[in-house]
């Protein structure tokens, strides 16, 4: 799993490419998430357009996430996903858990 990181007017998007598949990507992105709270920046969307394949250990990396951030009063947003990732997350329930948005730009709405 690589990532970008970007500033959006009161956002950061952490925009996950490839696969998410758990391992060592989890520890990073933990990592990377306290770096951002540490910052004061706990207003997370993580766009999924380049997610080509995540498997039940990536969820773990999202529900990880989603815990810590919320932890810190914060929140965490998805958005783009693909049929595929959007079928793991009804499979799982966890769209239920998670706020999804077709777009990024809507992400970044609803934190307003």
């Amino acid at each position: 799993m690589n990532y970008n990181i970007d500033e959006r007017y009161n956002c950061v998007v952490l925009e996950l490419k490839g696969k998410i598949m758990g391992g060592p990507d989890a520890e990073v992105f933990r990592n990377t998430l306290h770096e951002l709270i540490e910052e004061g920046k706990n207003k997370i969307i993580i766009d999924l357009e380049k997610v080509k394949f995540m498997n039940s250990s990536g969820l773990g990396i999202l529900i990880g996430g989603l815990k810590t951030v919320r932890e810190n009063d914060g929140d965490i947003k998805l958005c783009n996903a693909d049929k595929k990732i959007s079928s793991l997350l009804m499979v799982s329930r966890l769209n239920t858990v998670f706020d999804h948005y077709l777009s990024l730009d809507e992400a970044i709405a609803a934190y307003d």
